[in-house]
């Protein structure tokens, strides 16, 4: 539970994140950013960061861009996740074909999750972490792949890897290695810890 005298922004525009804080009683409003990630990864990569500290880095600027936008003082969840199989970033598919290729290329295959999140209080950096989460996916059949997406839609275009694990997405692996949150896109625990040291949340 929040304490009612504190002002938190989730800088984001993810249903899943928004519905991960909704469902665990956190009171907050959401303030979706316009971030060029695309250019803010060449940059990162160009200057030799990993993909580590690229999600870093996307999920620092988002917080950045909304506390410019927030109430003095208030206090700001920025996050960010990049898909990594071998080195290789996934973005988030544009279309329904993008989204089958990229499920092309990740089956039977092993990939990770850089998983970000940062927490400001205007323009101070107040805390940051990152997980990464390992995923395997099955040789599952063109016909699955075929019916999944028919079943799915559109929906699986705000995933980098073009599947929701809180769906019918489940099914495209054999193995998962790291917390559920952190693959859904918003490690709860370590931020609910956070929150509670800064008196955001009831202790």
């Amino acid at each position: 539970m929040t304490a009612t005298n504190i002002s938190l922004y989730l800088a984001s525009g993810s249903q899943i994140r928004r519905a991960l804080l909704e469902e665990s009683g956190l009171s907050f409003y959401t303030k979706p950013v316009d971030l060029d990630e695309e250019a803010v990864k060449e940059k990162c990569m160009a200057a030799g960061f990993s993909l580590a500290e690229t999600a870093l880095e996307l999920a620092r600027r988002k917080a950045l861009l909304a506390a410019h936008y927030s109430p003095a003082g208030s206090y700001i969840i920025g996050a960010d996740q990049i898909l990594d199989l071998d080195g290789e970033i996934f973005s988030k598919p544009r279309n329904m074909k993008e989204a089958r290729d990229h499920l092309i290329k990740l089956r039977g295959k092993t990939h990770f999750l850089h998983t970000a999140v940062v927490l400001y209080q205007g323009k101070k950096k107040i805390w940051e972490h990152i997980e990464k989460p390992k995923l395997k996916m099955r040789r599952f059949t063109d016909n699955f792949l075929d019916t999944y997406l028919d079943v799915e839609k559109e929906k699986i275009l705000s995933s980098v890897g073009a599947y929701r694990l809180e769906g019918p997405g489940i099914q495209l692996f054999s193995s998962i290695e790291g917390h559920y949150d952190s693959i859904l896109g918003l490690p709860r625990m370590g931020l609910f810890e956070v929150l509670r040291k800064e008196k955001i949340l009831i202790s």
